[in-house]
């Protein structure tokens, strides 16, 4: 499918992480795209968070603020596990920074794959939020968050969406209009199991109202999840 191979060398150049598109792709054709291994390259690694035999440090998000070289990463401890650690690189994720100790003592009790944005309302104010599936359990309170107004020198907690999901927000866009655009999955009243469906949601006002969800993929026989939004290349779209 052309529009599906399209996509898919738009995804790998915004990742720009380990394969660069050499020419368009069809699906029965065998990928030609040059391989970059940075395995070996021990030099250029940086560990945020170790795991062990017994810890898995599992899903983390990240989000680049405007000035280019500051990041931010959230993740849970083991698959799908709780929130907690967050940590905040200054040299564009040279050297990194542990930040748990500064967050909401609540957001510990936050559950599965933690989502980090930076969102900006009508009137320029930037904020970044933190959204995870559940508080308490994976039935809790669907979509609870932690916010920062001071580009993440303090948090605090704010009242959970109410959406239940399987995982929060997997990708957010800001649309010409301002408002944002969030995307997330669930299954019969938020449970991991099929069927699946993937549902949208509008914020006016930088990330503190989401307007009701609505089902946008629901496909007979399959399980749409983890959905990605993006903008062209040209931003038109």
């Amino acid at each position: 499918n052309a529009c599906a191979d399209l996509a898919f060398r738009i995804i790998m150049r915004s990742l720009a992480f380990f394969l660069l598109a050499t020419s368009f792709v069809f699906a029965e054709e065998k990928p030609d795209v040059l391989i970059v291994d940075l395995s070996g390259q021990k030099d250029r690694h940086s560990v945020i968070a170790a795991g062990t035999e017994q810890v898995y440090q599992g899903h983390p998000t990240t989000t680049l603020l405007m000035d280019g070289k500051t990041i931010f990463c959230v993740w849970c401890i083991n698959h799908g596990g709780a929130a907690g650690p967050m940590a905040r690189s200054d040299d564009g994720g040279k050297t990194w920074m542990r930040l748990d100790d500064t967050l909401p003592e609540g957001f510990k009790t936050h559950q599965n794959c933690p989502s980090i944005y930076c969102m900006t309302d009508s009137v320029g104010k930037e904020r970044l939020w933190v959204f995870s599936a559940a508080k308490d359990h994976r039935k809790g309170p669907g979509m609870p968050r932690i916010m920062s107004e001071d580009a993440g020198k303090t948090w605090k907690e704010m009242p959970p969406l109410g959406f239940p999901c399987v995982m929060t927000f997997s990708s957010m866009v800001r649309l010409k209009d301002g408002r944002y655009l969030g995307l997330y999955h669930k299954g019969p009243s938020g449970a991991d199991k099929p069927p699946l469906e993937v549902l949208q949601t509008f914020s006016a006002d930088g990330g503190f109202t989401w307007s009701e969800p609505k089902v946008v993929a629901s496909v007979v026989g399959k399980n749409p999840c983890g959905p990605f939004v993006f903008r062209s290349p040209d931003g038109k779209e």
